[in-house]
């Protein structure tokens, strides 16, 4: 379990993307160490940058400073190869919440050091005091950090939510649950995913808006991967009340409701899977159960072949 500073740490970047207009995703906490993605997207919604984050925070991780950089330590020898040759650019983020310092640096093998002097066993990287996350200048360097191409860019974001995808697939559960400004264009809601993998339950957050856009079209490009229904259980008053105003006849007399039209069963059938609750017309609350979709078994299937050595991965045919 994460602790309350390290969880600053989180929260903090993904404010500081969102007032910025890139999309922040955190991930399922692993041991590799990489807490967050983070998008950026063109107004046609094309994905422009997709980068994985480390994120540090604590004041202790700024104690070791040298010229004017931190010092990051305790890198060992599966992280800088999980970094260096992952297929998302990776970056490590020091936040200090004493001050809200927040700096930067590129995690690849230009970056990272073996320590004493390139002998040790460890490694280290070197993050600039001025490189502060998220300015214009760091914004600019963070853009230009890739260049992949688009089909690269999306196996890149379906493999950034990976890990959910399998939580399904091994009998899991992950649940939706957002609420939208329904009458405002700025987008603004709260999104969050619910997920159990029967271990423990934890909650990720998505801090930003979707302008312009109804959430019901907002989810499925979000997570691609997953079939959306509506929670039973979350719903069920409401859908019990709204059938017996369309469905049913109260009679007073026998104080009981009496149907005229489709039973409760023949209605829940009917209803839209991505339903939503009305709060006094201002805010539409959603809560909806995934599922893996068509895409999301393929991917899973695919992700697989590519990451088992293939003896004849080498050969290309011969001919015009």
């Amino acid at each position: 379990m994460a602790s309350f500073t390290e969880r600053e740490g989180v929260h903090y970047c993904g404010l500081i993307a969102e007032r910025n207009s890139w999309l922040f995703r955190e991930q399922p906490i692993n041991d590799i160490g990489i807490d967050a993605h983070m998008e950026l997207t063109e107004p046609t919604g094309e994905s422009k940058q997709l980068l994985a984050l480390q994120i540090k925070s604590g004041p202790s991780w700024f104690r070791e400073q040298k010229d004017e950089y931190v010092i990051f330590r305790d890198i060992n020898e599966r992280q800088y190869n999980y970094w260096t040759k992952n297929s998302l650019p990776c970056i490590v983020v020091l936040y200090n919440p004493d001050d809200d310092m927040c700096i930067w640096q590129k995690l690849t093998t230009e970056t990272i050091e073996r320590t004493n002097g390139g002998t040790g066993k460890g490694f280290l990287v070197k993050v600039p005091i001025k490189q502060v996350f998220l300015t214009e200048r760091s914004h600019e360097k963070l853009v230009s950090f890739s260049n992949l191409p688009q089909h690269i860019t999306n196996y890149n974001f379906l493999l950034s939510q990976k890990k959910f995808m399998e939580i399904l697939r091994d009998g899991g559960e992950i649940k939706l649950h957002s609420t939208e400004w329904v009458n405002k264009s700025s987008g603004k809601g709260n999104t969050e995913l619910i997920v159990d993998d029967g271990k423990s339950i934890a909650k990720y957050s998505y801090p930003y808006w979707f302008p312009f856009t109804p959430y019901t079209e907002v989810f499925p490009r979000l997570f691609p991967w997953a079939n959306f229904s509506a929670d039973d259980d979350f719903f069920e008053e409401n859908d019990m009340d709204l059938w017996r105003d369309l469905h049913c006849y109260y009679d007073e007399e026998d104080d009981e409701w009496l149907v005229v039209g489709d039973s409760f069963e023949e209605f829940h059938k009917k209803l839209n899977p991505m339903r939503s609750l009305d709060h006094s017309g201002e805010v539409a609350e959603y809560m909806m159960v995934l599922s893996l979709n068509e895409l999301g078994k393929a991917f899973l299937e695919v992700d697989r072949f590519v990451s088992q050595n293939q003896p004849y991965a080498g050969t290309r045919p011969n001919g015009e």
